[in-house]
């Protein structure tokens, strides 16, 4: 269970982080990409109003200065050191005119390339390679596309990428070993508090037993005294319950603790399920009720036999304690896959409202009905660890067909 909290610390504050960290890289190479591509498009603005150059007065006016329609501060510097070219094409897609005139990283052919590639993506904006376009319609029907190399921009934001994905996957690191690191100080309280819980079970247990045992000595002399009655048939049977309960916590006890030894050995588990259901059939067809019974025969696998057939019987325990009045327990036995599945199924009255709860211990949905049937909410949770030591899986589903069902299904591992 330690391990359990342990690992699912562990993994909960690592999510944690990885979304967080995520998120932070994402808005800043986010923010970064746009940056670099808006610096373009500032300058592809001003190209684009201007016939693919740029105006006189940013290369004679003042140092600095706000250009028309929103395009922010651009000084005299910008023309000497942007590099672009320009391939005008008509309607149908034939170039026209190239002008590489502004750069020399790109030839006539080189342009006539990039500017088909752009006329056959109908898109007025975007990127071929470094370059960022703009494909502007003119007066006379022809295209002006403009390229902008952007290469030192998009250089810095692939640089900033990497190092950010670098830094994020070292810090991941870093913290995942120091929450592994941290996580057995952090859990171990509680160690310390279920250490505590499980000997004073234990202890509990062991120090019920001795009380149970005079006070079950002293009704059987009751009896032979004076005979049976009604007060010393309550009182054994209150003995056979308590006794039950403590050896149920007992075993949880020893399950926890990992002292309860199993004596593993290969069994025919659809005959151990047919001889336990027997006694269940029984007591509820006497009780006006309907038991259906389908086993797979000769289903092997490898477990304690006491054990298991501790599980089988709480199954059918609970299935006839909480059935409804007049309804019907279902139990069913069959191979899937490499597994024996054996479900339990009962017609319940009301169904419950936290059915993974039913596993947890002491935890009773119904005060009033788990009193009048004798139950401590503890018997399915010792369902549930037994099978999970056999390797196996334990659950819970609800139906609604005719009436309210409520199902548990047992997986095991076949022996062969």
């Amino acid at each position: 269970m330690i391990e359990k909290l342990r690992h699912k610390f562990i993994y909960t504050t690592m999510a944690s982080v990885f979304v967080v960290m995520g998120v932070i890289l994402v808005i800043l190479n986010v923010v970064n990409y746009t940056s670099a591509t808006q610096r373009a498009d500032e300058i592809l603005t001003v190209l684009s109003e201007n016939q693919g150059e740029f105006p006189e007065l940013l290369r004679t006016g003042p140092p600095e200065f706000s250009l028309p329609n929103g395009v922010p501060n651009l000084n005299a510097e910008v023309p000497f050191e942007t590099r672009f070219f320009k391939v005008t094409l008509s309607d149908n897609g034939d170039v026209k005119r190239i002008d590489t005139s502004r750069i020399s990283s790109i030839d006539l052919e080189t342009a006539m390339t990039y500017a088909e590639t752009v006329y056959a993506s109908d898109d007025s904006k975007g990127y071929v390679d470094d370059y960022r376009f703009w494909s502007v319609e003119q007066s006379n029907g022809d295209y002006l596309v403009l390229f902008v190399d952007n290469f030192r921009e998009l250089t810095t934001f692939r640089k900033f990428l990497i190092s950010s994905v670098l830094i994020g996957f070292v810090s991941l690191t870093m913290i995942a070993l120091l929450v592994i690191y941290s996580s057995k100080r952090i859990v171990a309280p509680v160690q310390e508090n279920l250490d505590r819980q499980k000997q004073f079970i234990t202890d509990a247990g062991h120090e019920i037993k001795t009380p149970l045992a005079i006070i079950s000595a002293n009704n059987d002399v009751q009896e032979l005294l004076e005979g049976k009655t009604e007060w010393t048939e309550s009182t054994r049977k209150q003995i056979i319950r308590l006794d039950g309960l403590v050896e149920d916590m007992l075993s949880l006890a020893r399950i926890d603790e990992g002292n309860f030894q199993h004596e593993m050995q290969t069994l025919d588990f659809s005959h151990l399920v047919e001889q336990t259901s027997q006694a269940f059939k029984l007591i509820n067809e006497q009780q006006g009720r309907r038991f259906t019974i389908q086993i797979e025969p000769a289903l092997t696998v490898k477990a304690d036999e006491k054990a298991l057939e501790k599980v089988c019987a709480i199954l059918l325990d609970n299935a006839t304690k909480y059935v409804s009045e007049q309804g019907e327990i279902s139990l069913t036995l069959k191979r899937e896959k490499k597994k024996a599945v054996l479900n339990v199924m009962n017609t319940v009255e009301e169904m419950p409202e936290n059915l993974e709860r039913l596993f947890d211990r002491f935890y009773r949905e119904n005060q009033s009905r788990t009193q009048s049937t004798g139950g401590y909410g503890i018997g399915l949770s010792l369902a549930q660890a037994i099978v999970e030591q056999h390797e196996g899986k334990i659950s819970v589903a609800s139906r609604v067909d005719t009436q309210s069902c409520i199902e548990f299904s047992v997986q095991l591992p076949l022996a062969n």
